[in-house]
């Protein structure tokens, strides 16, 4: 009886560690193959995403097909200041071969005004222009004002035909493709398409 005792409890734990090192696989091959978890950082996206929301980006869907005007992308970038690898979310602005520019605080493509109303929170928009007195334009450092930081229009810049570039939501709070130390973005940097937000439950979805 004892010895049978043993043998059932051995089984119990080898039918455990099976499923444990199966379960382990397949969460593998989701995280790294199909989607993988995100945190946004920062308030870049804001009001679209929150500092701190957390939930999955796909992986799968940038393998299949190719990015997409305003979609939602991660982005695998070198941080300037630390040159450490890290994971972007911003929005996908312009497409490859475009020539996008800022002009009078508006963004423009190939000449044309972009309509951002679809994604971009107008009554925040407009919150922000009243508090700061721009939305798109960036800070800027002027050699005609030895070096003093100035808020100007930005661009034009003709991308090449591997490269996109990428915005925050929350413009006037967000480090992106307008920024000469960032730039535009490679197709071999966008990591993962959207995010579908799990927590916190209220903003539970797909971005």
């Amino acid at each position: 009886m004892e010895k049978e005792n043993k043998t059932s409890l051995s089984k119990e734990i080898l039918d455990f560690v099976k499923v444990f090192a199966i379960s382990a696989v397949i969460v593998l091959l989701f995280a790294n193959f199909i989607a993988h978890p995100v945190t946004v950082v920062g308030h870049s996206m804001d009001p679209t995403l929150a500092d701190g929301e957390y939930g999955f980006t796909s992986i799968i869907s940038t393998k299949l097909s190719d990015p997409k005007r305003n979609q939602i992308v991660v982005v695998t970038m070198n941080d300037p200041n630390t040159n450490e690898k890290s994971e972007w979310v911003k929005r996908i602005i312009g497409m490859p071969g475009e020539t996008i520019e800022c002009v009078n605080d508006t963004i423009l493509i190939n000449g044309e005004p972009i309509d951002e109303t679809s994604y971009i929170d107008q009554d925040y928009k407009q919150s922000i222009i009243d508090q700061y007195g721009y939305f798109n334009k960036t800070v800027q450092k002027s050699d005609e004002l030895n070096g003093m930081s100035v808020v100007r229009d930005w661009g034009p810049i003709t991308l090449g035909e591997d490269e996109y570039f990428v915005m925050g939501d929350n413009r006037t709070f967000s480090k992106d493709s307008r920024d000469p130390e960032v730039g535009p973005v490679k197709r071999s940097q966008i990591y993962g398409n959207g995010v579908f937000v799990l927590y916190p439950f209220s903003k539970f979805g797909l971005k």
